[in-house]
């Protein structure tokens, strides 16, 4: 009786090229998947511009600098009962910051899709607040505090939050 198949004669030198070809052949295919989709949905960058901001680092010191010798002091809380965010200004000696134009982006750490704007509002002695729905989960708060007069930022804050899930 006379085997038939492909290894009638057993698993020869061509049999074994042949299933080494098929198998870095598919691994080659789905790494080169795996990166196209990996460099299309990242660009790498944080910023829309990081060309613009590295050639800006030296300022980006000085405003980092300027900003520490103030000395504020900052509070960040998010009430998901009332959807309202607040945030408290005080200078070192504990005295409310007052008449601030305040403005920032709320959004996820690893994606821009749920990014919404925030304008804060002054509700009380150095108290500003926005109504703003969050679900549960990490948030990043990034703010500009600019003086009465809208000139150059006088202070920047980033933020983390965590939203506890409501159920």
């Amino acid at each position: 009786m006379k085997a038939e198949g492909w290894f009638a004669n057993g698993i020869q030198g061509r049999h074994v090229l042949a299933m080494l070809a098929v198998f870095f052949g598919v691994m080659f295919a789905v790494n080169g998947l795996l990166v196209y989709y990996a460099v299309d949905t990242f660009s790498g960058g944080d910023r829309p511009d990081p060309y613009r901001s590295g050639l800006r680092y030296n300022d980006t010191i000085g405003e980092s600098a300027r900003q520490a010798a103030l000395g504020w002091q900052t509070e960040v809380s998010y009430d998901d009962t009332r959807g309202r965010m607040t945030l408290r200004f005080a200078d070192k000696s504990e005295t409310p910051i007052v008449d601030l134009d305040l403005r920032g982006v709320l959004g996820r750490p690893a994606t821009d899709r749920e990014d919404q704007e925030v304008v804060f509002e002054h509700i009380a002695n150095g108290v500003y607040a926005a109504d703003v729905q969050l679900s549960s989960g990490s948030w990043v708060l990034a703010a500009i505090a600019h003086d009465g007069q809208g000139g150059e930022p006088v202070y920047r804050l980033k933020r983390r939050l965590y939203v506890a899930d409501k159920s």
